[in-house]
């Protein structure tokens, strides 16, 4: 015996039930052919649906012809036409880092065979020549873009990381990204609706608690962020500029790129990723790097050897713009040619 009744909103949801379905009163052999036949109709809705799909995205994906230009992240570089060499007296790079720990060391690279490379000279300016053994030697820098790109990509990046940092922007790997440091004590000089000057302190306001987290409580951090490469293509040095979003946890330090991806995956938005507000981004980032007269550490001398040039661009004879869903093409119609 049923000790739980139907009752009440059961018993509505069952009447609604049945007054939508069809009854179909048949012995076993109609009961499998009308089952037959309505998967045989759903078979050929389904096929009918994805031929109309195909035909669409077929129609839709062709460029138009339209003539329009390209614009590429890739934007040349001018490096020093020299680089230089030495032996060194250090047994290995920490070493000199140790020793020159209070004093501003020019970027180099270390080769296995105990030797330097950069593009500041070794002279009695350059910290380095303190470990510089025997003569430095000047060599062509055209020479090592054409028969070794990878070791001058490595050498134009390593300068270019100096010239980003005393931008006052961090470095994760291959992505470039402003700190979001703690200002909240930081007093400024502003001015009031009079127009009077005054000191104040600005701090990080919260308007209420919410079910992630409770006021004054901070879950990441998004900064726009830029990724940056340094390839060498057919003897030129080159510089790769890809808009990205960073995600921090305190608002500074890096944080693993697993936690960054699941915040990325819950927050991204297509609608933001379009080809107009990446240009913007590229120009904007390509500004703030390389054109920008303002360095939060101050500039250092052979800044002025690098010289950034424009984006690539290439002109072409169609437009990656694409024709509305229900508008047909002219050889659509019968008999174009």
């Amino acid at each position: 015996m049923n000790k739980h009744p139907i009752k009440g909103k059961d018993i509505i949801d069952i009447a609604d039930f049945l007054a939508e379905s069809r009854v179909i009163v048949g012995n076993k052999v109609r009961l499998e052919l009308a089952a037959t036949e309505r998967k045989s109709q759903s078979a050929v809705s389904i096929t009918r649906t994805a031929t109309r799909l195909l035909s669409v995205v077929n129609k839709r994906k062709a460029p138009i012809a339209e003539k329009s230009t390209i614009i590429m992240n890739v934007l040349p570089i001018d490096v020093p036409e020299c680089y230089y060499t030495s032996d060194s007296t250090a047994s290995d790079k920490p070493e000199i880092y140790d020793r020159l720990r209070d004093r501003l060391i020019p970027p180099f690279i270390w080769r296995k065979d105990k030797s330097m490379m950069s593009f500041v000279r070794f002279d009695k300016e350059n910290p380095l020549s303190e470990f510089v053994e025997g003569s430095p030697k000047a060599r062509k820098t055209k020479e090592l873009q054409i028969q070794n790109p990878i070791l001058s990509s490595h050498l134009v990046n390593v300068h270019l990381r100096r010239i980003i940092w005393n931008r006052g922007i961090y470095r994760d790997k291959d992505i470039f990204y402003y700190p979001m440091l703690d200002k909240s004590r930081d007093e400024r000089l502003e001015a009031d609706r009079n127009g009077k000057k005054r000191w104040v302190t600005k701090k990080l306001v919260h308007m209420k608690d919410t079910k992630y987290a409770k006021k004054g409580d901070v879950n990441f951090y998004f900064h726009r962020a830029v990724e940056l490469k340094t390839p060498t293509y057919w003897g030129a040095s080159f510089i790769e500029l890809t808009p990205r979003r960073y995600y921090t946890l305190d608002g500074k330090n890096p944080t693993e790129g697993e936690i960054r991806a699941k915040i990325d995956a819950k927050f991204r938005n297509p609608y933001y990723d379009r080809s107009r507000s990446r240009i913007g981004l590229m120009k904007f980032w390509k500004f703030l790097l390389f054109e920008s007269p303002n360095f939060r550490i101050l500039s250092e001398k052979w800044f002025d050897d690098f010289e950034f040039g424009d984006f690539l661009t290439k002109r072409v004879d169609w437009s990656p713009k694409v024709i509305g869903r229900d508008q047909t093409r002219l050889w659509d119609f019968k008999g174009f040619a």
